[in-house]
């Protein structure tokens, strides 16, 4: 192998050249490029050109190297790698090549150093030389991309986070440290700065908040987590080291309890809790991950907490001198491990003789071998003594000693999350809002699956407003364990994280390698609990966070690569082309993010839209319309309107909006399809959607006319069911319901053959309607309704909307009031579920109908009230004029004949209504012209809606025109002639089977015999 300096030849275990003295790099492995949260530290000599004038250049060269090696050492001390030297700057990188979940704090403590450590330099310099070296630290804290690079033979990583951290530095002043917003947030509360206010960077847009670094406290777990919150939950813990407590009491000897868990679930704060409910006699020490402890430091720091609060082991002499000459000192065993046991024992066992005492180590995950074996002699050797030790860890102790927990004193207490209740609570407190817990959202909830520590940062994001976004608190506990994972398991994590929270093992296998491979991998991240199983060859990640952060840590390029192959997997393919199109559109997202934009990704941005178009017009035949939105909106966004397929997006798009109450965005959707789509059938479509949506323009009924041809040309029973539908309503308005029922049957046929939900449950809604209004008496129009709800209600919730409406005024007829309360109920509880803005009008308006006949007129008024306000604002005009005249109905019943008027003067005027909708307007108009003793005009608009409703089939019209009729004569003093009309009204009602229409017709008939 050359040397990397000066290409020279290095001898085979040569540590450094032989011939220019560099050292001896090992050859670079070549990693993927992955993305990471690190923490990247920028130190630069001040004044570096005006030193090197004073210097003779062998004196600078030395010095210079002497200053590059302190700083490295600082850096390293703290688990950082030195990236590069940039003429006198040196730049770092905490997190790189392996993540740890202080890093922030690692850099912080590195840069205090730094400084501390030039200091000491700078003595020895200003002594000798006469100079003083100064330094600038910037520090800050985000994503970047790493990779590994051969030819240079370190680390590389870019992104945002390094600029900024350079910037950072330049702004600080000689000695200064400054640091970014997110590193100051990463390191935790025992950060010491202050603002220097926003800071203009060079390369960034907006200002960024710089803080000063002061200093760094001790990192006590107090200091690092909200243990000033009231304790949520936990009560079998609590009791079972409750328990454990009182089985050394009585049993006077030794008992272990491991708490353990992920990190953040809350077993420091578990003890801290349970020490203060229950204070006893402790002492506590904590592991530390890196820094100067001795090996056995944190139980030195717990027995000495425990001598101070309890001078009786002072009485031990001799032992506790051994003591206090080593692990008290620094924790280290002198003068040896068997004089320090010993010793132990004995200050152990006279400290416990008066009451049991309890030692406290935190964080034993990072324990060393020498310290979890004292611990093990300790629990073996104090037979009597009533000692409780309390080990506070993570699943990786249990890894590292699996054989802990099988000694029969040690009590295994594990903790899971908490319940959602719990988390609930707790999150009402760290939010402040108590009174209004269900102010938390669910999804928040549920992302922190019960983890305290995940679900305060996550609560944090929400009050910056990036709710959404992945706390680098949380991306830091979680990838410092996924970075740490062996190769095979990091690469079968990433690829399950492809696929979603939940995964086959045959799946993963189909991305990435041999499935018996697979299997061990699985297992393996099972046994550090990153995934379960939940059924058969199949898992999911323990939590939402951890798939999350698993799915960040991939590059761009893996995740596109990795999507790409996920929607051509077997599973992913039956799932459907949601799916499907799901993961292609996601591939080709990441790809145009890195700029390729050759002809195979212009091909996967076609096929990705097929999908999710395909999807979408699945949703919308199924009437799910917020998923219909969701899809056909991204797939219109991968394509325009003129290339293939990218019409029938557009115009269902636009199908879908219309029916979401967002009528003028439909309409523009519809409108761009007629005026750039060549295709006849996706023209026709569009044509017939607008003339719903214009009043004004082209009928319905004549679109449909128009363009039947075109889908019967095209064999396209989804249009053809559509065109029939506009027919059949056309006929309704009218009142011919026998040539309805013969449109709506060719409808409701082409709708099933086209598995149309919403052509399907409109053509079934319109025959309940023909069924209301037109001449099959209402008990055989139940039966009926009724079967059509049996046969095609069941699992199509359109279809019980639809149907259910029409069913309670048929119900009312016959005076049930009840079982049409209930139809109506069951209406507008599965018209909220699936969004149909209509369903807005037409709910209330049904529900009006059925208390009028009940005769509640508030009620019905309330209701009608309803639906005019919500037909207004969605622009629906024939509704609106329905509903304004069953209020003018309303009104006159009630003898408000100021307020009919007014309401029927907003109507549109006569010439383009039908029959059916003349018959009931100048039945209404004649009864106001009666009221206000215009007699003729009221006789002539009387007679001329009979002479329109006779044009009708509808007994329901005719009927109501013979009412008015009755009330016209009636008013006029034609007491004859008005119970002539009330009879043929009430035969007419009593043929139809309406009882309560035949009960107003004969109370005509009682007020003409009671009068003189």
């Amino acid at each position: 192998m050359p040397c990397s300096e000066c290409g020279g030849d290095l001898p085979e275990n040569a540590r450094y050249c032989p011939s220019c003295g560099a050292r001896r790099h090992a050859p670079a492995v070549a990693v993927p490029e992955s993305r990471k949260v690190v923490t990247v530290l920028f130190c630069d000599l001040v004044g570096s050109t005006a030193l090197s004038g004073g210097l003779d250049p062998e004196t600078l060269r030395a010095v210079t190297l002497r200053y590059f090696d302190l700083m490295s050492r600082q850096i390293e001390f703290c688990g950082g790698t030195v990236e590069k030297f940039i003429g006198d700057a040196v730049m770092a990188v905490f997190g790189v090549p392996v993540v740890h979940e202080d890093d922030a704090r690692r850099a912080l403590a590195a840069a205090l150093s730094m400084t501390a450590a030039l200091a000491e330099l700078n003595a020895e310099l200003e002594t000798t030389l006469g100079i003083r070296l100064d330094v600038r630290i910037g520090v800050n804290t985000g994503q970047v991309v790493s990779g590994s690079d051969a030819s240079a033979r370190q680390t590389l990583v870019s992104g945002e986070t390094v600029n900024v951290a350079a910037r950072l530095e330049q702004h600080a002043g000689p000695g200064g440290i400054l640091i970014g917003p997110d590193t100051l947030r990463s390191a935790g509360p025992a950060v010491r700065a202050e603002p220097v206010g926003p800071l203009s960077l060079k390369g960034k847009a907006d200002p960024v908040q710089a803080y000063r670094l002061l200093g760094l406290d001790e990192d006590d777990p107090g200091l690092q987590r909200r243990f000033d919150l009231r304790f949520v939950g936990r009560l079998p813990e609590l009791a079972a080291l409750d328990a454990a407590f009182d089985e050394v009491t009585a049993l006077r000897g030794a008992r272990r309890v491991l708490v353990h868990g992920e990190a953040g679930m809350g077993k420091t704060r578990l003890v801290r809790e349970w020490l203060h409910t229950r204070t006893p006699r402790h002492g506590a020490g904590r592991c530390r991950q890196y820094g100067a402890q001795g090996s056995l430091g944190p139980l030195g720091e717990a027995v000495h907490a425990l001598l101070t609060t309890d001078r009786t082991g002072e009485d031990s002499g001799e032992a506790l001198r051994v003591l206090a000459g080593g692990i008290l000192l620094d924790g280290t065993p002198n003068p040896s491990v068997e004089d320090t046991c010993a010793a132990l024992v004995q200050v152990l066992s006279l400290l416990s003789a008066p009451r049991p005492a309890v030692l406290v180590i935190d964080d034993c995950h990072w324990a060393g071998g020498l310290l979890l074996d004292v611990l093990d002699r300790l629990l073996a050797e104090l037979d009597r003594a009533a000692v409780l030790l309390i080990c506070v860890a993570r699943p990786e102790l249990l890894e590292s000693r699996p054989g802990l927990t099988a000694d029969p004193r040690v009590r295994d207490l594990g903790l899971g999350g908490l319940s959602y209740d719990d988390s609930a609570a707790l999150a009402a407190q760290l939010a402040d809002v108590a009174a209004h817990r269900n102010d938390t959202p669910t999804r928040l909830l549920e992302r922190a699956g019960g983890n305290p520590l995940h679900l305060e940062q996550l609560l944090a994001g929400t009050e910056t407003g990036s709710q959404d976004e992945l706390p680098h608190t949380v991306q830091a506990v979680l990838g410092a364990r996924i970075d740490a994972l062996p190769a095979r398991e990091r690469r079968t994590l990433d690829h399950a994280s492809v696929i979603g929270r939940e995964f086959a093992a045959g799946d993963v296998a189909g991305l990435c390698g041999d499935h018996d491979e697979i299997r061990t991998a699985l297992l393996g991240l099972s046994r550090r609990r990153l995934v379960e199983p939940v059924r058969q060859a199949s898992f999911r990640f323990t939590s939402g966070l951890v798939q999350e952060v698993t799915y960040a840590c991939m590059s761009k390029r893996a995740r596109a690569e990795g999507h790409e192959r996920a929607a051509a997997l077997p599973a992913v393919r039956a799932a459907g082309p949601a799916a499907v199109g799901g993961h292609l559109e996601r591939a080709y997202g990441f790809r145009r993010e890195l700029g390729v934009l050759d002809d195979s990704v212009r091909t996967l941005r076609g096929r990705a839209a097929d999908a999710l178009g395909r999807a979408g017009a699945q949703a919308l035949t199924r009437s799910d319309l917020p998923w219909a939105e969701d899809l056909l909106s991204r797939a219109t966004a991968l394509r325009g309107e003129d290339e293939p397929g990218g019409a029938a997006a557009l115009r269902r798009l636009g199908e879908v909006r219309a029916a979401l109450g967002c009528a003028d965005e439909g309409r523009l959707l519809l409108q761009r399809v007629l005026a750039t789509s060549a295709d006849a059938v996706e023209h026709a479509h569009a044509r017939l959607a607008l003339a719903a949506l214009a009043p004004g323009g082209e009928s319905p009924a004549a679109a449909a006319a128009s363009v039947m041809p075109v889908f019967v040309a095209a064999g396209d029973d989804l249009g053809r069911a559509r065109a029939c539908l506009r027919l059949a309503q056309q006929c309704q308005s009218e009142g011919r319901y026998g040539e309805a029922d013969r449109w709506l049957t060719q409808a409701l046929t082409h709708a099933i053959r086209a598995d149309g939900e919403p052509e399907r449950a409109a053509a079934l809604g319109a025959i309940g309607i023909s069924l209301w209004r037109g001449p099959l008496p209402v008990p055989e129009a139940v039966k009926r309704c009724q079967a059509l709800l049996q046969e095609h209600g069941p699992g199509r919730r359109t279809v019980r909307v639809t149907l259910s409406c029409p069913l309670a005024v048929l119900h009312a007829l016959q005076n049930r009031w009840t079982a049409a309360r209930e139809c109506l109920a069951e209406a507008g509880r599965l018209a909220g579920e699936l969004g149909y803005a209509e369903t807005r009008v037409v709910i209330p308006l049904f529900a009006a109908m059925v208390e009028t006949l009940a005769g509640r007129t508030d009620q019905a008024r309330s209701l009608l009230d309803t639906a005019t306000g919500s037909a207004r604002e969605l622009g629906t005009r024939a509704l609106l004029e329905t509903a304004l005249m069953e209020s003018a109905r309303l009104s006159l019943d009630g003898a408000d004949v100021a307020a009919a008027a007014g309401i029927l003067a907003r109507l549109s005027r006569g010439d383009a209504r039908t029959h059916a909708e003349a018959a009931d307007a100048d039945g209404l108009l004649a009864r106001v012209a009666a009221a206000d003793a215009r007699d003729a005009e009221a006789l002539r608009l009387a007679a001329r809606a009979v002479a329109a409703a006779g044009r009708t089939d509808s007994p329901v019209v005719r009927a109501v025109a013979r009412l008015d009729q009755a009330y016209v004569l009636s008013s006029l003093g034609m007491r004859d002639r008005a119970a002539a009309a009330a009879r043929a009204a009430g035969a007419a009602f009593a043929a139809k089977g309406h009882l309560p229409g035949a009960r107003r017709a004969r109370d005509i008939l009682d007020e003409r015999n009671d009068r003189p």
